[in-house]
């Protein structure tokens, strides 16, 4: 090995930026952290990634966004489905909408009711406030002086207070705090926000640390594969600028990859199903079923319509003096349209008569029908996201060279509950817009369009628009012993070899019922507790 660590870091995102600075935060640990993509703290990165809407100034550039897609099949019209992956410090976390949402109570009881002992909500409240900075009133849910900063959006659209209104005049419950005893209702979102700018996870974990001694980064790195001796990580082969070369790891190596890129690595460096990994060319290290399988995301249909009052966000002649003024209220007072999210608020809602949220409802202060272009028309959206969907897809390699993207199914509406939910979700979602509180500002329906009124046009129309939430996880997923598809154990140590651990959205044994940027941190940050606390047992033992 030409330079060797206690610990490696595969990847910056939600949860490797986090991990990085808990490892090397005691200086006797020799920690790397490798990410595939540029450092954000170089021009012109460092502006776009600090103001919360720069991520339509990244995601069109293969630079920084891994630029997967999800295949298609019957069921979505055959369609290939953007899949943007944040590809530099902060992975997804610097180019997403900045919402922060926990998710239920219920779903991690859910978690240890599977036998994932220890993951109970009392287990991972803790670690949630741990790493929490939260603006408002005390709570003893919330956690302060954590990294995190966790504020309301500093600036508040007047399309998204008006449906919040709209909800209400619905009847749905105003809620303030979605991290609360009660996720239903509808509110202003929390944001990884400080003061208008966009708080990634490396901005708030990565950026202190980097004066670190014991810590090294390796940027615009590209992993190859994992170096395994008698069933032991103990290396890997990395490439940088078209030269490769061999690191190794004393203690661990920490894959932090994401829900796609994770599962990808570990069958490239032959960790997974042996079928499948023979059929590619790649030597079995040890046969692991579950990698890559039990993909689960939030499929999203949308509802936008028409603002002619010109209030949502949108370059046009009609509002050039507000467009000419923002970057000056930005620059002074971190105000205006580029300190907004775009999806300033939103909430939850059930459609079964359970009791417990199953459709999330984001809306958008503008018209993002796509995700990588600035809106030129004045409009606001409802994105109507599944929660917990019964369907479920697959990751799979297209070779056994880590340049090529990999095969994503996303095997969309498999199960019929999905769409029977969805349409539910979509039919709530019309009854809001139609309240009196948006009369003034709203015009026709400009997709999918008031002519679909039945469920069986509605389902028609749905399949042509369905989208992600682009929260992928359950590619590696925890479960015990007794789970044949469990990837990892209840301390997130891969099965089968050591030294090797995933941390990251993909271990989630079922998706959370939200965004899933702060459910990754919070992971990442009980990981580290198990990591340093296994290293003092093993320390011991020596």
């Amino acid at each position: 090995m030409s330079d060797s660590f206690d610990y490696i870091v595969i990847g910056s995102g939600s949860a490797g930026s986090l991990m990085a600075n808990r490892l090397s935060a005691d200086p006797a640990n020799r920690v790397v952290l490798i990410e595939a993509g540029p450092s954000d703290r170089k021009w012109p990165v460092n502006l776009k990634t600090a103001m919360p809407v720069g991520n339509i100034f990244l995601l069109p550039h293969e630079k920084y966004n891994w630029k997967q897609s999800l295949s298609g099949n019957a069921a979505v019209n055959n369609r290939q489905i953007n899949f943007p992956r944040g590809k530099l410090f902060g992975g997804c976390s610097a180019i997403n909408g900045g919402v922060y949402i926990r998710g239920q109570k219920a779903d991690y009881e859910a978690w240890a009711a599977e036998g994932n002992t220890g993951w109970s909500y009392d287990d991972v409240l803790p670690a949630f406030k741990a790493v929490e900075n939260y603006a408002g009133p005390d709570k003893p849910w919330h956690g302060k002086g954590g990294e995190l900063d966790v504020q309301k959006p500093k600036s508040w659209n007047p399309v998204s207070a008006a449906i919040v209104d709209a909800a209400t005049q619905a009847g749905h419950h105003r809620n303030d705090d979605f991290a609360g005893d009660r996720q239903d209702g509808f509110g202003r979102y929390d944001l990884n926000q400080r003061n208008g700018t966009r708080l990634s996870s490396a901005r708030a974990f990565l950026h202190p640390a980097l004066k670190r001694p014991n810590l090294t980064i390796l940027d615009e790195t590209l992993v190859r594969r994992i170096l395994f001796d008698r069933g032991r990580a103990i290396g890997l082969e990395i490439e940088k600028d078209g030269a490769r070369r061999t690191i190794g790891a004393k203690r661990e190596i920490i894959l932090c990859a994401g829900a796609t890129n994770s599962p990808q690595l570990l069958m490239l460096s032959g960790i997974g199903p042996q079928a499948h990994l023979r059929e590619m060319g790649i030597n079995v290290v040890h046969h692991l079923p579950g990698v890559g399988q039990h993909l689960q995301d939030h499929p999203t249909v949308h509802v936008a319509m028409e603002n002619p009052t010109a209030e949502s966000y949108a370059v046009s002649a009609r509002v050039l003096p507000r467009i000419l003024f923002s970057p000056i209220k930005y620059l002074f007072k971190r105000e205006g349209m580029l300190a907004s999210n775009v999806a300033e608020a939103g909430g939850f809602l059930c459609t079964d008569g359970s009791g417990r949220p199953d459709i999330q409802i984001t809306f958008l202060a503008g018209l993002k029908l796509d995700a990588r272009s600035v809106p030129r028309r004045h409009g606001y959206m409802g994105l109507i996201q599944l929660l917990r969907p019964k369907s479920a897809g697959s990751v799979r390699l297209a070779s056994n060279r880590p340049e090529d993207k990999p095969v994503i199914d996303p095997n969309f509406f498999a199960d019929p509950y999905d769409m029977k939910t969805l349409i539910a979700g979509f039919r709530e979602a019309r009854r809001i817009f139609a309240q009196p509180a948006l009369a003034a500002m709203t015009g026709a329906e400009i997709e999918p369009g008031i002519q679909h009124q039945s469920d069986a046009e509605i389902d028609a129309a749905l399949r042509k628009i369905v989208n992600t939430a682009y929260h992928p996880t359950g590619t590696c997923k925890m479960g015990p012993d007794s789970d044949p598809m469990a990837v990892v154990d209840a301390r997130l140590r891969v099965r089968g070899v050591s030294g090797l651990r995933v941390v990251d959205a993909s271990v989630m044994p079922a998706i959370i019922s939200g965004n899933t940027s702060a459910p990754t941190m919070m992971i990442a940050q009980r990981a580290a507790r198990f990591i340093l606390e296994d290293a003092i047992t093993s320390n011991i033992a020596a």
